[in-house]
């Protein structure tokens, strides 16, 4: 997958979390689970075109070792 797609990808999770969270504000519950799950899809894709970045992501975030 190219840095284009990945970025497809991130965009349209961007998208799907926007519609996800305006379901479940309107009280359209089964919905927001649905597109959160296809929001989690695009997540995934995104990240198997950068496998490097669950790398960095774990240092920032201290799930790493440091010297």
């Amino acid at each position: 997958m190219t840095d284009r797609r990945r970025d497809l990808a991130l965009a349209i999770k961007s998208c799907l979390d926007s519609l996800a969270d305006d379901a479940a504000n309107n009280d359209l519950a089964d919905l927001a689970h649905f597109v959160g799950l296809a929001s989690l899809a695009a997540e995934e894709a995104a990240q198997a075109a950068d496998p490097r970045s669950n790398l960095l992501a774990a240092l920032m975030t201290g799930e790493a070792g440091h010297c």
